[in-house]
């Protein structure tokens, strides 16, 4: 007789999708909780001058196929060409933040699913999907526009080139998954390698195929329209550890960049190297008592987070980023880069694969011989049990711990809402043929220029008041 009640047994049945759909709405609310109200209505950089701009002008479909900086940038546009087609004018920059919101716990809840081959254990899945919305440097500049959104699906791709399908639709919708990440980010085509692991399983070929495609699509983009060069001097070696230490570790224990100075001033690198030692001896457990496939994800994790933020700081260069040939007042308050966020997330996955290897028994086997039974079970219970759920606690309340950002790169505005009340006041004078701009942040070179006919239609359509 099963002993399950009829409400357990659909609980058990579907209690994956159940939780994956709740990370999808939580995430959603808790990235956009996670901005102030001034970045929640700021429009960012590409946001405005390039997505919103060429929507507006050229229409949403066509500028879909837009290359810019060398590649393509297919779920921002998407999101700016809905924005467009869909959202009242004056609500344009909320509507970006909440898109990007919603694809970023998208993206957390993907990590749910495609994590499972990897990591057994429910709770420390449950933390991989978190890392995705509270890693503590992602308000800055990335969380909640869409011109950094393309970093989200770095931090997919290995979940989901991993991943075994548990069924031939469920292969055929992460495949479309990949191939919009793919179309969105030119630099998933460093995780190619990865496609060698079990090439032969036809239910993962659909991911892989449309992956493919879009990474094609991608290189076809950068051959035909290339990026420009940068005409800085690259960044040596000294100064590129640094910086990764301090915007890929550093920046997971300490919330702000005037602390990680006082730390960096008063104790000089060694206190970053200390701060590297769990993540090392996370990795050195997983290789040493993990399968095959903890192998293969902790050891793309480390070398991503290596080669993702130097790669990203040799593409654009700048002295800011010249950290061993700073003075002691400048490393007093160090710039963070947007670049160390998806290796911080790479980073701190490292803890809860480690911890759940599916082989910890042989960390104490060792042991036995020289203490009592007794204490070697006791020691294996706390292997298997405690540690697991310390470490957990332990990166979740870190995290929590930084949730809301002191300040973002958006804190400051310019609000963009108040913005078009004013224009749409200035068009009353105008003719219907003149375009004028809304401002974003950081500088007064990323606007979107609104036509008047525009504007005056979006106030004629606004319900007049009694």
């Amino acid at each position: 007789m099963d002993p399950l009640t009829p409400l357990q047994r659909l609980w058990r049945h579907h209690r994956n999708g159940a939780i994956t759909v709740a990370i999808l709405i939580v995430g959603t609310a808790a990235a956009w909780l996670r901005l102030p109200a001034a970045a929640q209505g700021t429009l960012w950089a590409e946001d405005a001058r390039i997505f919103l701009n060429q929507a507006v002008h050229m229409g949403p479909f066509p500028a879909l196929f837009n290359s810019y900086a060398g590649y393509l940038h297919t779920v921002p546009r998407m999101i700016a060409g809905l924005t467009v087609q869909f959202v009242p004018i004056e609500l344009w920059a909320n509507s970006m933040a909440a898109g990007s919101c919603l694809v970023a716990a998208g993206v957390a809840a993907l990590v749910f699913v495609c994590s499972r081959d990897i990591v057994g254990w429910l709770p420390a899945r449950l933390v991989l999907a978190s890392i995705t919305i509270l890693v503590p440097l992602a308000p800055r500049e990335v969380l909640g526009n869409t011109a950094n959104l393309h970093w989200y699906f770095l931090w997919l791709t290995p979940w989901l080139l991993l991943y075994r399908p548990r069924s031939r639709s469920g292969a055929w919708m992460l495949g479309v998954a990949a191939l919009l990440a793919a179309l969105t980010e030119i630099q998933m085509a460093a995780f190619v390698p990865l496609l060698l692991w079990r090439f032969r399983d036809r239910v993962r070929w659909p991911v892989r195929a449309l992956f493919l495609v879009g990474v094609a699509a991608q290189v076809v983009t950068t051959l035909l329209w290339p990026r420009g060069h940068s005409t800085a001097d690259l960044i040596g070696p000294a100064s590129l550890a640094y910086g990764y230490l301090i915007n890929c570790v550093m920046t997971i224990w300490i919330p702000s960049a005037l602390d990680i100075g006082t730390l960096l001033t008063g104790v000089g690198p060694i206190a970053c190297i200390v701060f590297l030692l769990p993540f090392l001896a996370a990795a050195v457990w997983g290789f040493r008592y993990g399968g095959r496939l903890n192998r293969v994800v902790i050891g793309t994790l480390l070398l991503g987070s290596v080669v993702l933020y130097v790669t990203a700081i040799e593409i654009s260069p700048g002295t800011f980023y010249d950290y061993a040939s700073m003075t002691t007042q400048q490393l007093a308050n160090p710039w963070l880069a947007r670049y160390g966020v998806v290796p911080s997330m790479m980073l701190l996955a490292l803890i809860p694969i480690a911890v759940t290897t599916r082989r910890p028994r042989r960390a104490v086997a060792a042991l036995r011989a020289p203490i009592q039974p007794a204490v070697a079970r006791s020691l294996r219970r706390v292997t298997r049990l405690a540690l697991p759920w310390a470490a957990s606690v332990v990166i979740v309340a870190l995290m929590l711990a930084q949730f809301a950002p002191a300040s973002t790169r958006r804190s400051g505005g310019p609000l963009y809402a108040p913005q078009v009340a004013a224009q749409m006041r200035a068009c009353l004078t105008k003719p219907t043929s003149d375009v004028l701009p809304l401002a974003g942040a950081p500088a007064s070179a990323w606007k979107v220029y609104v036509p008047c006919s525009l504007l005056e239609s979006q106030n004629a359509s606004a319900p007049k008041a009694p």
